[in-house]
């Protein structure tokens, strides 16, 4: 069915059940999955590019643990995972990196976090929908 996976995680919920549905998919087809959290740097106006880069190491930190969370869950699941953190828009970031991974699935959530989690939004599922050369699951 599926030879390589990618999901897109942010740490929301939404992001949560997406991993969930795609362990699962790869279990089912014995497939890799490759789980991918992405970090939008943010547009701080009239602040330091230092008060920027270190607001990118907070959210590279936070990245990290997540995606840490997500291989653990990976294993427990009995799912070769890989974990893959990027800099970038998301939606851009999972197209290109589902190309680059030769994903033939992209499993997104349809709605992540805002804030500092805020990686996967609507308009990132819809984006990536749109755009994607292979199938997309959206989980709600």
């Amino acid at each position: 069915m599926f030879s390589r996976i990618l999901v897109g995680v942010d740490g929301s919920e939404c992001a949560r059940r997406a991993f969930d549905a795609a362990a699962e998919l790869a279990r089912a087809s014995n497939a890799s999955l490759v789980v991918l959290c992405v970090v939008q740097p943010p547009m701080l106006v009239g602040q330091r590019k230092e008060t920027a880069a270190r607001f990118v190491r907070i959210l590279e930190r936070e990245a990290k643990m997540i995606l840490a969370d997500y291989a653990h869950e990976a294993d427990r699941k009995d799912v070769k995972a890989e974990t893959r953190l990027a800099k970038g828009h998301p939606a851009k970031v999972i197209l290109e990196t589902a190309h680059a991974e030769e994903a033939d699935l992209v499993v997104v959530g349809s709605r992540g976090r805002g804030g500092v989690k805020g990686m996967l939004l609507g308009s990132v599922s819809s984006a990536v929908v749109q755009n994607s050369k292979v199938p997309v699951l959206v989980v709600k």
